[in-house]
């Protein structure tokens, strides 16, 4: 039975392809021997038996070149629209302003109803008015006890300020030269010490020399020792060290406002020297004499170190006060900025607390205000009077008037070839497709979303007034059309990459590699390697080589060498 039916089967077969071969005879005796295939608008060129089948790419007698009349889908967005979202439900009240009105930052935009009485929240608007009440008997005790504490603190800041003043005044001075100013303790120890000085060089110098005038800082040279002063020590007599060191003090003297420390020890120094080096020199100068000059100097020497001690120890108390001073003050200012500061902290916990309690008193016994975010304008309002709102919900956007802040987003197809970044290409409104305007791509996405296509942004090249959140579609770009070609001109050369046969101008035959896309039908999309009015084989054979040139692949043709099928696939 089995073989009955194989037996069939293959006479049927037999059947059918006779009766081809005969339809096809016959057609082409009737066209003179020539074959023209049609389909879908490709046409061919000549049939295998006059020679190869070239086409043309972008004329209507070749495989033509196929634009994506396709478009992508958009919307208008800005990257500065808030949506306003109340964070509790109830009913919407009314709305204080309309779309397209323009609003300010913190400006009430509508209102919700009361919501419903619960007792936590009841419960929670007693604790909350109970905390208020203390804050404020809290705040009235410290703002008087503040008051009170602050005007004795300025009271005995600027008593010490005054008092120190006063004591640094009498101790040390202020520093003024005026002849009728107060002297200081300082500047009187000052001139105690200078009067001194002054009163031992004019009772020792007639019983060091031999007269009875001082000479001038000029004449000092003129000064004579008498004869048993240093009389052991001539080096100290005669080398002018009591000369130096009298005519130092006298210039030191002469100046008021310094201490003659320095030049006054020297003096004592070599006039002790001196005299204890001394000799009576007979009844001019006696032993007695001699030990009343001695005892003389050693006295004005120990007092005057006395007095310049003195004047060290007011110097240092001096300094102690001012010190003191500086921190006594600072001690009150401090004392004052914290209670200031106290005062503040609880100024502001109560401003916190009457807020708070506002806050739940608003919430339990009245509405809710909806509050624009920042300036710009009512973009949309979606919820009516009257309507339910819950937690979260959107009820309005407000949207920035900033052009820069305006972006279309567009949906690209996954399977084109992508535009690249700073492309421009063009939108329209659906309705519109007259009205179009550039943009600019500023980005492109590299993952798909949960449609399968590539997100992008665009930036407009121009001024719009379209509205935000307006659909648009993008027609596709220059760089993103394709071409189609027939499947079977495609062939596959070493490593896999695909190419065609070209035919240059001079009907050379060269192979074109060519970057592929979709297969749509029986064609094949071409992303990148021919372009309109090139030239390629539509059928190869087998037997093309690189460089060959037409006229003999279609002698070869016709003396039926290589396949006369071509490039078709079975």
């Amino acid at each position: 039975m089995k073989k009955y039916m194989l037996y069939k089967k293959e006479i049927v077969a037999g059947f059918v392809i006779f009766l081809s071969v005969s339809v096809v005879a016959a057609f082409v005796s009737a066209n003179g021997g020539k074959t023209e295939l049609k389909k879908e608008g490709i046409v061919a060129g000549a049939s295998s038996s006059e020679g190869v089948e070239i086409a043309t790419v972008g004329e209507s007698n070749g495989i033509t070149a196929a634009k994506d009349a396709n478009s992508w889908p958009g919307e208008i967005i800005s990257l500065r629209s808030l949506a306003i979202q109340p964070d509790r439900d109830g009913t919407m009240n009314e709305w204080y302003v309309r779309i397209g009105e323009r609003v300010r930052e913190g400006q009430v935009l509508g209102t919700l109803s009361r919501p419903p009485q619960m007792p936590d929240a009841i419960m929670s608007l007693a604790e909350k008015n109970e905390e208020l009440s203390m804050a404020r008997t809290n705040i009235i005790a410290l703002r008087a006890y503040t008051e009170k504490r602050l005007a004795q603190l300025t009271k005995l800041r600027e008593d010490t300020e005054n008092s120190n003043k006063q004591k640094i005044q009498l101790l040390g001075g202020d520093g003024s030269n005026e002849i009728n100013a107060p002297l200081s303790s300082i500047a009187s120890e000052k001139k105690m010490a200078q009067t001194m000085l002054r009163g031992s060089v004019a009772k020792t110098f007639p019983m060091i020399t031999m007269q009875t005038i001082i000479p001038s800082q000029k004449a000092m040279y003129t000064v004579q020792l008498r004869p048993g002063i240093g009389a052991t020590h001539s080096g100290l007599r005669d080398g002018g060290s009591y000369q130096n060191a009298l005519s130092a003090v006298l210039s030191e003297l002469n100046n008021a406002d310094i201490v003659p420390e320095k030049s006054g020890l020297q003096f004592f120094d070599v006039a002790t020297k001196l005299i204890n080096t001394s000799m009576p020199d007979g009844d001019m100068f006696t032993s007695a004499e001699l030990e009343l000059l001695k005892d003389m100097v050693q006295k004005d020497q120990s007092e005057f170190i006395a007095i310049l001690g003195e004047i060290k120890k007011m110097e240092l108390e001096n300094a102690d006060i001012k010190r003191m001073s500086i921190d006594m003050l600072a001690e009150i200012d401090m004392e004052i900025a914290d209670l200031q500061k106290m005062l503040a902290m609880s100024e502001g916990e109560l401003i916190a607390k009457e807020k708070a309690f506002a806050t739940i008193s608003n919430s339990v016994n009245g509405g809710y205000s909806i509050v624009s975010p920042r300036n710009g304008i009512v973009s949309s309002i979606t919820k009516k009077p009257g309507e339910f709102v819950g937690p979260g919900m959107p009820v309005a956007t407000v949207t920035t008037e900033n052009a820069n802040d305006v972006l279309v987003r567009m949906r690209m197809p996954n399977n084109i070839q992508k535009p690249a970044v700073g492309e421009e290409i063009h939108v329209s409104r659906p309705g519109f497709e007259t009205d179009r305007k550039t943009v600019k791509i500023v980005g492109i996405g590299n993952s798909l979303d949960e449609m399968g296509s590539y997100m992008a942004d665009a930036i407009f090249t121009e001024s719009v007034t379209w509205p935000i959140g307006a659909s648009v579609r993008v027609h596709v770009p220059e760089s993103s059309s394709s071409i189609l070609v027939k499947s079977g001109a495609i062939l596959w050369g070493e490593g896999g990459k695909p190419y065609v046969w070209a035919v240059s101008p001079v009907n050379r035959v060269y192979k074109k590699t060519v970057i592929i896309g979709r297969i749509i039908g029986e064609n094949t999309e071409l992303y990148e390697g021919l372009k309109n009015g090139d030239r390629y084989i539509a059928v190869p054979s087998a037997d093309i080589r690189e460089d060959m040139v037409v006229d003999d692949i279609n002698a070869t043709a016709g003396d039926g060498g290589g396949d006369s099928m071509g490039g078709m696939v079975m």
